[in-house]
């Protein structure tokens, strides 16, 4: 069957945030309105500078057990009152922890806005930390945290972070046993009120709604929020050398694989290059390593790259879940890719697809508003203005093949990459002797 020609594809169209306005309250609290979308909703959030980083050593996880609790009351609302008011605004409250910040999210119908405004400000400013809910909230983190103790790609990650970071709080994935029991109504409170005040948040509101209305509701629900803590960052210092870490896993039939380094951040003028090469190499479906190790070798089934980020800081990591008899096989062809990129550019054609890629994926991902606020609070965690997110499209088509070389050369060093793999260690540490010292 003669098919007909493919079509040329035309370039992505620029990425353009959409026109923002904003204020700063007297207790410096900053809020940022975005008018967008088509839909009558209204994404509403709070984003609170108090994560994993602020988490003494002891207290892993206690972020996220805070989180949690924000959820189970605040002002003169109980647990099942604050889950029906937002209800009733045709919505709900979800609240996260990261590891820089906590955010409290609402997706509500527009007219509501207003509102949901006003909640999140009773949910920041008077939570009721209900004694009565700690056991609950414990119990849904120490099931988390059996779940998370046997899974090998998180037992991987904790080793991989702990090589990089040390004694920062980004070297602890996961808390030690027994700390969870540990926590209490006292320590969930005064891990908030240590970290939360205006002076720490910024509110975001992007949708359909009254501007007014709801500028009105922000100074007058929040004026009264006492300003708190200055954000006080504290800066990691990422390490990494040339090491096999071998987390034994007795009788696995698959080997978890993490190899990475730090790379530079958003901040670097070589950022947006990085993560067009980490498509190239493994970060997308058509990716070198994915083809090599997946499609043409059947090692694994979903072997993936990234560029992990966080506050002004980053590292590049290749994760795979392989056969153990192929460990050392599998290894041996994703560092001949990151050198094949390292000694040739890649063709014009190869690279031309995978920019498509990348430029495609950041006009996609902030399409919608919750996409715009996940877009304008990066841009804020990291200190980068507008024009970072709306020449990314550009700055993505500008990689050569010879600047697609030269930052995999610069940046992708395997002779200081560090190597964490989870597996059977009788059946693999000697597959692994060939790749490093191997440290158990």
């Amino acid at each position: 069957m003669n098919l007909p020609a493919r079509p040329d594809l035309a370039p992505p169209a620029a990425f353009d945030l959409p026109p923002t306005s904003g204020f700063t309250l007297d207790n410096g609290l900053r809020t940022t309105l975005v008018a967008a979308g088509s839909v009558p909703k209204a994404a509403v959030r709070l984003v609170v500078r108090a994560g994993a980083v602020n988490e003494a050593p002891g207290q892993t996880w206690l972020s996220r057990l805070v989180a949690s609790y924000l959820k189970q009351g605040a002002g003169a609302l109980d647990t099942e009152g604050l889950a029906d008011a937002f209800a009733a605004l045709g919505g709900g409250l979800n609240v996260s922890a990261d590891d820089d910040s906590m955010t409290l999210r609402a997706h509500v119908l527009a007219e509501h806005a207003p509102e949901a405004v006003r909640l999140l400000a009773s949910v920041a400013a008077a939570p009721r930390f209900p004694a009565g809910e700690l056991a609950r909230l414990q119990a849904d983190l120490r099931r988390e945290w059996l779940l998370d103790q046997s899974q090998p790609q998180v037992l991987a990650l904790r080793r991989f972070r702990a090589v990089l970071y040390g004694d920062h709080p980004y070297g602890r994935v996961l808390p030690e046993e027994g700390t969870i029991d540990g926590f209490t109504v006292e320590a969930a409170r005064g891990f908030w009120e240590a970290n939360r005040g205006a002076a720490r948040a910024q509110l975001y509101v992007a949708g359909l709604f009254d501007e007014a209305a709801t500028s009105a509701a922000v100074r007058d629900a929040f004026a009264g929020w006492e300003r708190g803590p200055e954000v006080a960052p504290a800066t990691a210092t990422p390490r990494s050398e040339r090491a096999v870490h071998l987390v034994d896993r007795p009788g696995a039939e698959q080997s978890t694989l993490y190899l990475g380094l730090p790379v530079p951040d958003p901040r670097h003028d070589d950022y947006v290059a990085l993560g067009v090469v980490n498509a190239l190499l493994g970060g997308s479906f058509y990716s070198r390593i994915t083809q090599n190790i997946r499609e043409q070798k059947g090692y694994t089934y979903s072997p993936r790259s990234l560029v992990s980020v966080r506050r002004h800081d980053a590292f590049w990591v290749e994760v795979a879940d392989v056969t153990t008899d192929v460990t050392g096989a599998a290894l041996t062809e994703v560092f001949g890719e990151i050198e094949r990129l390292r000694d040739e550019p890649p063709a014009e054609g190869e690279l031309a697809g995978i920019q498509r890629y990348a430029a495609g994926t950041h006009l996609l991902r902030h399409a919608t508003p919750p996409g715009i606020l996940d877009q304008l609070a990066f841009l804020d965690l990291q200190g980068l203005g507008r024009e970072f997110a709306e020449r990314y499209v550009e700055r993505a088509f500008a990689v050569t093949p010879a600047e697609a070389q030269r930052v995999t050369r610069e940046y992708l060093r395997p002779d200081v990459m560090t190597l964490v793999v989870v597996g059977d260690a009788s059946a693999i540490r000697g597959q692994l002797e060939p790749f490093g010292r191997v440290v158990e």
